[in-house]
């Protein structure tokens, strides 16, 4: 047999053996058994909801966002000398808004999460928490629990309703620190007749 004969027997062999595996792998049943994959679960009692339909959230008390907004601005306008980021939470301790104005580094908004965090956490404006930990055991813990969370520097301050707790708000970037405590302050007076 000659050269090329060869050459082309191999090629057919290599054809064959593709065919032949190509037939065993289609007579192999599908993951799940013969009739395809498993179904998946089934719709609760009552069918499915309808097409964009979601269950209600739980949605912690806040003040409106535009109040929000209005309130960082003040903050902002309060402490112009300074560039402060703001961090607005509910009442659950979860973001309601984050305010970075041009020209403001952002970890000024993270500071201010922790600063209102402190504040909303422990129930009181956050640079007041290093005095209370060092007179009560219980606090002193708490706060040693969650040292990324948690700052002892003035600027977070709770915000309330009338006498209702409905968030809090840190503030972080001017100096001292006693300077973002003050200018939260005041821009809180300023939106506290639209406070519900």
């Amino acid at each position: 047999m000659g050269m090329h004969a060869r050459v082309m027997m191999a090629l057919a062999l290599v054809v064959l053996a593709g065919a032949v595996a190509g037939g065993v792998a289609a007579q192999q049943p599908p993951p799940g058994g013969a009739n395809g994959p498993p179904p998946g679960p089934r719709p609760p009692p009552g069918g499915l909801p309808a097409a964009g339909a979601r269950p209600p959230e739980v949605v912690a008390r806040s003040l409106p966002i535009d109040v929000a907004v209005e309130l960082a601005k003040a903050i902002v306008a309060e402490c112009s000398d300074f560039h402060v980021g703001v961090s607005i939470l509910d009442a659950a301790g979860t973001p309601k808004l984050y305010y970075t104005p041009d020209g403001t580094a952002g970890t000024h908004v993270y500071t201010g999460y922790r600063k209102a965090n402190t504040a909303l956490s422990f129930r009181m404006p956050s640079g007041n928490v290093a005095a209370a930990a060092q007179a009560d055991a219980a606090i002193a813990a708490k706060l040693a629990s969650d040292p990324n969370n948690y700052t002892t520097w003035a600027g977070g301050v709770l915000i309330m309703a009338d006498n209702d707790l409905i968030g809090a708000v840190g503030v972080s970037g001017a100096l001292p620190s006693s300077k973002d405590e003050a200018c939260a302050l005041e821009g809180l007076r300023k939106v506290q007749p639209r406070l519900k």
